[in-house]
């Protein structure tokens, strides 16, 4: 007669104990078993032998098995797990039952990289806003090439955020607010100390931070603690963005494998545009050809230039461009002597890479509008030509229309200055009238609109 099977509809009192299924005492009896088949043992593990392996009477762990609750002491834990070869979210599994909470876990040491490579993907991907990776102590472990753009600190070696952030000149500027993100940096370099049991290098951050009078004055009005700014809306003043002020919000994530990590996503509010797009846009040269040497913009009365930061070779520069690189030698051939242009067409940056004294290499991540904008003009060649249009091409919309109209309104002011040109040397003419000018074919003699859709159907061939 064959055994009569369970219905989907028995009541509780015929199914299995909850316990049995997700209790310890189940568990403890799984685990024994497959100790046995770990240790390749021909008959399976005793209470005995387990009990004596964890240092404990056999009856003590026979209770365990047979359904006991007691709240055992770490070590004693520590001990049961080691007997049981257990893993690590076996292991944490066993503290939550015996402990009430999750086992100790020891920060990674400063500097810690291994398996990070699917972090750094996942930095790269957040682009174009900024991320970085930071470690127990705030040391900078990963960021991706928005993070560098934005503050290029992070290039530096040994960058560390709290080291920035509270005691360089350029932080105390960038943060709208200075004192009011000091006061909660600090609050969270407190509350990592209670964390982490007073780690030497946070130890070593906090003397060096405060020094500082100002540190160490906000350090003593208050005894805060924070423990991370996620979801923290503030305002930045930084360079790239011609020192606008911009309202950005901080993500705060922790991974679940490296869980003294931090992976932090800054995004902007209000326009969904990249705040680098934009301040390009706004500058007048981000649409103009200089008509000489190649120079570098000068900035704004009492704006800081431009900082350069140096590699050690022109392809860690290129490196620099995105996960696929264009060179773009004529250009460079153009731009000076020591001189490599790479562009990310993705990304809509150029990497500006020029040779110094001692065979470091000084570079520039700027916007296609500001490498455009040093670019001169008059003095290309077939090649160079050919490229700069490629990279004009990039800033445009991808479909022809959309780009025509673009290109008409850029023509729009040199088009104005050639009109008062050749009004001008009507005026001065002998005869009285001026010829078309030579630089211009016939087409482009036409109107803006003709010139603009002429123009657009040469850089059309660019794939996008």
């Amino acid at each position: 007669m064959p055994t009569p099977t369970r219905s989907r509809d028995q009541s509780p009192d015929q199914r299995p104990a909850l316990d049995e299924l997700i209790g310890l005492a189940g568990l403890l009896r799984a685990w024994r078993a497959a100790a046995s088949a770990k240790m390749r043992r021909s008959k399976p593990l005793s209470q005995a032998e387990v009990a004596a392996r964890a240092g404990m009477t056999e009856r003590w762990y026979g209770e365990l098995e047979r359904g006991a609750s007691p709240r055992l002491r770490r070590p004693k834990i520590d001990q049961l797990a080691e007997a049981l070869l257990l893993n690590e979210d076996q292991r944490e599994t066993l503290y939550l039952y015996t402990d009430g909470g999750s086992p100790p876990r020891s920060p990674k040491p400063p500097g810690y990289t291994d398996g990070l490579h699917p972090l750094q993907l996942l930095l790269d991907h957040q682009m174009p806003r900024p991320a970085y990776l930071s470690d127990a102590a705030w040391n900078i472990v990963g960021f991706n090439r928005a993070m560098a753009q934005w503050f290029p600190w992070v290039l530096e070696p040994g960058a560390n955020l709290m080291r920035w952030a509270l005691l360089h000149p350029d932080a105390r500027e960038q943060y709208v607010g200075w004192e009011e993100h000091a006061r909660i940096y600090l609050a969270m370099v407190r509350m990592a100390l209670v964390k982490h049991d007073r780690m030497p290098e946070l130890v070593s951050v906090l003397n060096e931070v405060l020094a500082d009078e100002d540190c160490r004055r906000i350090w003593d009005s208050k005894p805060e603690l924070v423990g991370h700014r996620d979801g923290h809306m503030f305002r930045l003043n930084i360079s790239r963005f011609d020192h606008q002020d911009i309202e950005v919000v901080t993500q705060v994530l922790y991974p679940a494998a490296f869980p003294d990590l931090r992976f932090v996503a800054i995004t902007w509010l209000g326009s969904r545009e990249d705040p680098g797009a934009e301040a390009a846009r706004r500058s007048p040269s981000a649409v103009e050809g200089s008509g000489g040497r190649v120079t570098p913009p000068r900035p704004a009365q009492g704006t800081p230039p431009r900082p350069y930061w140096a590699l050690d070779s022109f392809e860690a520069a290129r490196s620099l461009a995105g996960s696929s690189p264009v060179d773009l030698p004529a250009l460079s051939a153009v731009a000076g002597r020591g001189t490599r242009l790479t562009a990310d067409f993705s990304g809509r940056n150029v990497i500006w890479a020029t040779s110094e004294a001692g065979g470091t290499v000084a570079f520039e991540d700027l916007s296609t509008q500001e490498a455009l904008a040093r670019i001169p003009i008059p003095t290309l060649s077939a090649g160079a030509r050919r490229e700069y249009q490629n990279l004009l091409r990039s800033t445009l919309a991808p479909d022809g229309p959309t780009a025509a109209r673009q290109i008409d309104e850029l023509l729009i002011p040199h088009r104005a200055a050639i009109d008062l040109l050749v009004d001008l040397g009507s005026q001065l003419s002998p005869a009285g009238a001026a010829a078309p000018s030579p630089g211009l074919s016939r087409s482009e003699s036409g109107t803006g609109t003709e010139r603009a859709q002429a123009l657009a159907g040469r850089l059309g061939a660019w794939p996008r």
